[in-house]
């Protein structure tokens, strides 16, 4: 039987044992205390694919979710239009980014950039072939506004800063509302408008998927169209600089598959 002494020392040296030994907390990984990036996308293909609701896919999606992973930083794609996101991303508490817009005076007073996550070729014109057959040889976007021809352009979009400059002038030729680039070709298909702006690739990959359009459309390429102006991912203020750091740092590590391969543009159907 313990002695009153003896007890006394059984019972505390096994508290005395834990109050000299360092504090021991369980090791959570970083992601896991981090908040979860929201990351905003639209339907607008091939750069974003969205299917009933979700974003599954995309060129410019699998970049960045392929950063965001590398980076260690939690997110998951939303689905919204484009003027909610820039609506979100100008309000200051949301932990928000979206994919792929261009870097403007404007955007900037409102939002953070990351570096470049893709760089397309130049945009062009998409036209009737029967249009484009008086254009001169090797047309300039300023061949198209002295034809005083109907231009059609994405209601609130930015097609970077030179081209938005210069298609100014000629926006209230034509009164539209539309959102999608394939319902700008489906009206210069009808007639409605004659030509619109719009990048190679998202061309290409719109004629893939519409016999009409490629019958009745194609795309010029312009002479004094600046190289295309890069695509970042836009954040709003509530995203810190660090986190947009450690995504620069992935993106700027050499990819492991190869890139996207340049477009080719199909002629129209015969």
């Amino acid at each position: 039987m313990l002695n009153p002494a003896m007890f006394r020392r059984w019972l505390l040296a096994p508290l005395l044992a834990m109050a000299l030994s360092p504090a021991v907390s369980p090791v959570i990984p970083a992601s896991a205390r981090e908040k979860t990036l929201t990351v905003l996308v639209f339907h607008r293909p091939p750069y974003y694919i969205v299917e009933n609701g979700r974003p599954v896919g995309g060129l410019l999606v699998d970049i960045t979710r392929k950063a965001l992973v590398a980076a260690n930083i939690p997110h998951v794609f939303v689905e919204a239009p484009p003027k909610r996101i820039l609506k979100t991303l100008a309000d200051d508490q949301e932990y928000a980014c979206s994919v792929g817009w261009f870097k403007t005076t404007e955007r900037e007073r409102f939002a953070r950039f990351s570096d470049p996550i893709y760089t397309g070729q130049p945009m062009g014109a998409a036209m009737r072939p029967d249009l484009a057959k008086t254009l001169p040889h090797d047309p300039a976007i300023a061949d198209l506004a002295h034809k005083n021809l109907r231009l059609g352009l994405r209601a609130g979009f930015s097609y970077g800063e030179w081209l938005d400059a210069k298609l100014a002038g000629h926006r209230g030729t034509t009164d539209l509302s539309v959102t999608e680039n394939h319902q700008l070709l489906e009206m210069i298909a009808r007639n409605r408008i004659d030509y619109t702006v719009i990048d190679p690739e998202e061309y290409a990959w719109l004629v893939s998927q519409s016999q009409d359009i490629r019958k009745h459309t194609t795309f010029v390429a312009l002479r004094d169209i600046p190289p295309e102006t890069p695509r970042h991912l836009m954040c709003g203020q509530a995203v810190p600089p660090e986190v947009i750091a450690r995504l620069n740092a992935a993106l700027a590590r050499p990819p492991t598959e190869p890139g996207p391969e340049r477009t080719k543009i199909p002629p129209p159907a015969p």
